[in-house]
């Protein structure tokens, strides 16, 4: 094994071995923070969907009841 394959012992940080390191992400820009805006009001729309569906079939399953 290689000298850089063995952590050292005096670090308190996580050892990664050499052949797990990601070069690519080394060296690649910083990557830009996510706006989730649209998938809140997706989610959002999509709730109150399910709901109003559960409300109708609550109606209909009572008028089934009731007849």
């Amino acid at each position: 094994m290689a000298d850089t394959e063995t952590p050292d012992a005096g670090t308190q940080k996580p050892f990664l071995s050499d052949r797990h390191r990601n070069p690519a992400g080394m060296t690649a820009r910083p990557v830009k923070k996510a706006n989730n805006t649209w998938a809140g009001i997706c989610a959002i729309l999509a709730t109150v969907i399910f709901i109003a569906m559960l409300v109708v079939l609550w109606m209909d399953w009572t008028e089934i009841s009731n007849a």
